[in-house]
């Protein structure tokens, strides 16, 4: 009578046991996260989630172009950006994973832009490399990452005169060009003459005097 109104304590625990033992297992038979290959435009070569990659509408429409499929996308060639540089594609992918999943900003003026801790670290780089990650997210069509960049950037050089500004993104002077030019130019030169045998001065070099004599 006793044990039939009251069930064993400890058997009844066991199972509940074994059952939130069995709901907390893995699932060992989920698919295993898609990566796609990326190359910049000094060949080096990252791998980027599927969810990381949509935080990009430039690689999503670059994934449609080239076919990339699930069953062939470890088999294709990376996808080439020939106008983005590995160390600012290895900021922007940093960004894109950390961000994946989140919903992408609409374009009607209405998003108050606040920079996380994580972007702030992120973008806690020289002005050159900053510059660099903008025009990175503008072209990627990454719209998160262009609206935190473009703020940095804006909160940076607000008040700026316009020779600061210039400091501020390393444009050289008319002069600084010209110089530069002028240097490129006298090493194509000199390049030419040791290239003809020629001695730095324009004249013919030791064995150019012997052939001739």
């Amino acid at each position: 009578m006793t044990s039939a109104m009251f069930p064993d304590q400890s058997s009844t625990f066991n199972m509940s046991e074994e059952s939130s033992l069995v709901a907390a297992a893995p699932d060992t038979d989920a698919a295993p996260e898609l990566l796609y290959k990326v190359q910049s435009s000094d060949g080096k070569e990252f791998k980027v989630s599927e969810l990381a990659i949509q935080q990009s509408e430039t690689l999503g429409r670059l994934i449609e172009t080239m076919e990339y499929t699930a069953e062939d996308v470890e088999t294709k060639p990376p996808i080439p950006l020939e106008n983005i540089s590995g160390d600012t594609l290895d900021l922007v992918f940093k960004w894109c994973e950390h961000h994946k999943g989140e919903p992408i900003p609409v374009d009607d003026g209405s998003v108050n832009v606040v920079i996380s801790e994580f972007d702030k670290k992120l973008m806690d780089i020289d002005n050159m490399k900053l510059f660099h990650l903008m025009c990175a997210a503008d072209y990627l069509s990454i719209k998160q990452l262009l609206n935190v960049s473009a703020k940095k950037v804006a909160d940076m050089t607000k008040g700026k005169t316009p020779e600061e500004l210039r400091k501020f993104l390393e444009i050289p002077t008319d002069e600084e060009d010209e110089a530069a030019q002028r240097a490129a130019v006298a090493e194509q030169e000199a390049a030419a003459r040791r290239a003809a045998g020629e001695g730095p001065s324009g004249d013919a070099g030791e064995g150019s005097k012997n052939a001739s004599t």
